[in-house]
């Protein structure tokens, strides 16, 4: 947790944010995967992209989709969120 709010405070820029974000998620994946505060990682991760697609940033759409996948895989029976993380930040550059 203290790592999260770690970088909350250091990051202005909001995909720099996320790209942190989603690498932590994956390096501590075990640590944070079962926890409610995994579910606001994905959240947050949805909410940010959601809101720079929004704002026609048009590059980010394929990573925008993947987060809707991984917000949806929290409940269904979609890909493992750890493999679509990584797909998003592949996708972030």
């Amino acid at each position: 947790m203290e790592r999260l709010v770690s970088l909350l405070k250091r990051r202005e820029d909001r995909i720099d944010f996320l790209k942190d974000l989603i690498t932590l998620l994956i390096e501590d994946y075990e640590l944070y995967s079962e926890d409610v505060l995994f579910r606001d990682a994905v959240e947050e991760i949805y909410s940010i992209l959601r809101s720079a697609v929004l704002e026609g940033k048009s590059e980010l759409i394929d990573a925008y989709e993947l987060s809707v996948l991984l917000r949806g895989s929290l409940d269904e029976k979609l890909p493992e969120p750890k493999a679509l993380l990584k797909e998003i930040l592949d996708r972030l550059g």
